[in-house]
């Protein structure tokens, strides 16, 4: 050993847990032979935690092929807090523990025996399958058979399905059941999918659940055709789930598909879940399709999720003809998202001159127009000055009675905003409004309207 060495090994041993700690923090920049490693490893079991935390990082950040022989034995620590930390560094190390915790299996109590194969079964390698299977079948512990399975699952391991099938077919209390055929279902061959569909009809809805999770993950087409026939008589609960499933399928598989009516209008109920990633899906499924039902359902979520506005903008400006009026009726029924609605109708209507719309009947932009003043006196400033502008783009005459009100807004870039549209009115109400702006307590806003005031005369 060197001297630099051994002036580690000295500190390292040193009765000051912070002379150890910063000691092993020193060892972060240095390459470690098996004396230091062996030195270090003890410390996992120092009575200070800042020393064994110190200790963790060290073979968590320059990991080691040595290591995971020297601290598994931690794995069997009766204090929770230092076997959870060799845990940590051990699925770190990756490939490099595998060796050492297949050696340990069979060695320690159940539970000893499930954290060991909940490791293994993270790490992922299909290495430690045999032994896996192994213990599955002749541990006689409800946690460690879960474990296994689990583990199995993670790890992907097909030649494991003949054995978690039959371990299905002897779980009359179906304790195990639930586990294992998630289990199956993130291993995925063609077996574990027949499976599935072969048992769906007899289980519970939580197993249905992961069963329907696992179809969209690795199943075919006729999982496909089975989940889509599914969804016409399921409970309300799985609808959700089986979309998301099927969507899934459907974009893996690349297909096509011509939804019927019926399932149509049983997608859209999918629309109403809280879950993300099944609206989208939903959404997916529905897009190509114009019919009025689904345009106002498109209508009814615009704004509640981000990665989905542009996708329906565009969906919106294909179809104006149909989403126009909808759009409008529900920002004059006040929905939840009318705010976002009415900056959309903004920015589609200013776009609308580019393509040959049919103009607003008299009837819906009487009614709009009176929504919009109400709009005007709303908490929220920016549908206050959207509303205004709108206004200004409809009817500039009209929307004169209606600047008063934003005259006195406590938001100055709202009384900015309104001498910009004003610039565009030539009636005698809006020098008027200027002139008030021209008072204003802002001077920025004073500044403004003068120069406005000065540019409109010149034009006179």
């Amino acid at each position: 050993m060197s001297d630099l060495e051994n002036d580690f090994r000295l500190k390292l041993e040193s009765n000051s847990a912070t002379e150890r700690k910063h000691a092993l923090e020193a060892l972060l920049s240095y390459d470690l032979d098996d004396e230091l490693i062996e030195i270090v490893a003890k410390l996992f079991a120092d009575p200070d935690k800042g020393v064994r935390d110190a200790a963790s990082m060290l073979f968590t950040l320059q990991p080691y092929p040595q290591v995971p022989s020297y601290i598994v034995r931690y794995c069997f620590s009766d204090d929770i807090s230092i076997r959870n930390m060799a845990g940590e560094v051990l699925l770190k190390n990756g490939d490099y523990s595998i060796p050492a915790l297949m050696e340990e299996l069979g060695k320690g109590n159940s539970d000893d025996e499930k954290f060991i194969i909940d490791i293994l079964g993270w790490i992922g390698s299909p290495e430690p399958t045999e032994k896996i299977i192994e213990v599955l079948k002749t541990n006689k512990d409800e946690n460690v058979i879960l474990a296994c399975a689990e583990a199995l699952g993670n790890i992907k391991a097909e030649e494991a399905v003949p054995v978690l099938l039959e371990l299905l077919k002897n779980d009359v209390e179906e304790i195990l059941t639930p586990t294992v055929m998630e289990a199956l279902g993130k291993i995925g061959n063609k077996e574990a999918v027949n499976h599935f569909m072969k048992v769906y009809n007899d289980q519970d809805i939580l197993t249905k659940y992961t069963i329907i999770e696992s179809l969209g993950r690795v199943g075919d087409a006729e999982s496909l055709g089975f989940l889509l026939e599914e969804l016409q008589q399921t409970e309300l609960s799985l609808v959700g789930p089986i979309v998301k499933s099927s969507e899934q399928l459907l974009s893996n598989l690349g297909f096509e598909i011509e939804l019927s009516d019926e399932l149509k209008l049983v997608i859209l109920k999918a629309l109403e879940e809280n879950d993300e990633d099944t609206v989208l899906s939903a959404v997916k499924l529905l897009y190509n399709y114009e019919n009025k039902e689904i345009i106002e359902a498109f209508v009814s979520i615009y704004g509640t999720l981000e990665e989905l506005d542009e996708m329906l903008k565009d969906k919106f400006i294909q179809t104006y003809q149909i989403s126009r009026n909808l759009i409008l009726d529900r920002i004059i029924n006040k929905g939840e998202n009318t705010k976002k609605l009415l900056i959309l109708y903004k920015e589609i209507s200013l776009i609308s001159e580019e393509f040959d719309f049919e103009p607003l009947s008299d009837t819906n932009q009487l009614e709009f127009l009176n929504t919009l003043s109400e709009l005007i006196d709303n908490p929220d400033e920016e549908v206050r000055m959207t509303a205004a502008e709108l206004l200004f783009q409809i009817n500039p005459k009209d929307a004169l009675l209606f600047a008063d009100k934003i005259i006195n807004d406590d938001n100055v870039w709202n009384r900015l905003k309104l001498i910009e549209l004003l610039s565009e009115v030539n009636e005698p109400q809006a020098i008027d409004l200027l002139k008030k702006l021209a008072d204003d307590s802002d001077e920025m806003v004073r500044e403004r309207a003068l120069s406005l005031l000065d540019d409109k005369k010149t034009r006179i």
